[in-house]
């Protein structure tokens, strides 16, 4: 997920709360430059406030342009030249370049950033549209729609990019279209951000393990769904990172969840009898990655009673990630949840890399 999808959710809820920020995206790079196209920042009168362009000298001049911006309300675009100067500065930071945009008043979207979470909220992926007019005063114009299929209208100068985009959503992706033939921002250009929802983990078994896991995934960027048969552990006070927290019997609440493509299940229960279960119900979903703790014995056995039973064929089984986790030496609650996180950031890398 790119860094600008990240930050969406918390300028709403700042915009909610009627405070001022400046929205700050890096729009365009070349060379080696410390963020790329589509990584934002929001930056508010005490300083930064979320996310980042880059840290350093560069950010350093983007927040203090965007708290003069944030009195006059007036947009802008940054250039930085990264060759031991900065415009007409001279602090050394690597060899590159890049373009910054910065919203001084993006209240005036915020019914089209509500739309934006409202489809994320129904896991339906979509393209945010930044279309930019710039002027000889140097003050820039800015207009935002949200589409999410072709019928909708949008910038016939973007017409056919925004279609091909939704068509191929598979990852996010970032595209600047200039519309000036010379590739410069003289004339105004689009940002095109393919978002898709939060990839999902599902955790069955709010155990020692499932809590720490918890907690790790919500840092990697996943919406956690923790989910235990037993009330006491089901707890949300337990899991503070989890998104939500199910208890009950597994076939009323658990079972009753769409496993989806950008779903990550790992199964953590209290015994053999309850894995078992969860793995039944799930191990013919088109789930991106599925993960169950046990023994090398353990896990042979139930191997061999699926594929007796016809409770999966050997190529659904192949999938499975059992014994869970990359071999990382792990003995401790704690290192085992760090090894199942990141095998978990090994799969949703590869599945990325495959979907481009």
């Amino acid at each position: 997920m790119n860094s600008s999808s990240c930050i969406y959710p918390e300028l709403i809820a700042l915009l909610r709360q009627h405070i001022n920020c400046v929205l700050a995206t890096v729009v365009s790079t070349q060379g080696s430059t410390p963020q790329k196209a589509g990584c934002s920042a929001l930056i508010g009168s005490s300083g930064l406030l979320a996310g980042t362009v880059g840290g350093g000298i560069t950010e350093l001049k983007v927040i203090q342009q965007s708290q003069l911006l944030l009195k006059t309300k007036q947009s802008a675009l940054l250039s930085f030249e990264l060759y031991g100067e900065i415009i007409k500065g001279s602090e050394s930071i690597c060899g590159g370049n890049m373009t910054i945009l910065l919203d001084a008043s993006p209240e005036l979207h915020l019914p089209v950033f509500n739309q934006l979470k409202g489809s994320l909220d129904r896991r339906q992926k979509g393209i945010l549209q930044t279309l930019t007019d710039a002027s000889d005063s140097g003050d820039v114009k800015i207009e935002r729609h949200w589409v999410v299929d072709e019928d909708q209208n949008f910038d016939r100068r973007v017409k056919d990019i925004v279609t091909e985009m939704i068509y191929n959503a598979h990852t996010e992706s970032i595209r600047t279209i200039y519309f000036d033939e010379k590739e410069v921002f003289t004339k105004g250009f689009a940002l095109l951000e393919s978002i898709l929802p939060t990839p999902s983990l599902i955790i069955a078994g709010a155990g020692h393990i499932g809590q720490s896991l918890a907690t790790l995934g919500k840092f990697l960027g996943f919406a956690v769904t923790v989910w235990d048969d037993r009330t006491e552990y089901a707890d949300q006070t337990l899991i503070p990172d989890a998104d939500v927290v199910l208890s009950g019997t597994f076939d009323k609440s658990l079972g009753q969840k769409p496993v989806q493509a950008d779903s990550y299940l790992v199964i953590v229960t209290r015994g053999h009898k309850s894995d078992a279960e969860v793995l039944k119900k799930f191990i013919g979903s088109n789930a991106a990655y599925i993960g169950m703790i046990g023994s090398k014995a353990k896990v042979a056995q139930m191997k061999s009673s699926f594929l007796e039973n016809g409770w999966a064929n050997p190529e659904q089984w192949s999938r499975i990630h059992s014994p869970v986790g990359l071999n990382i030496g792990a003995q401790t609650v704690e290192e085992i949840a760090i090894s199942i996180a990141a095998e978990l950031v090994k799969v949703r890398s590869e599945k990325n890399k495959c979907d481009e």
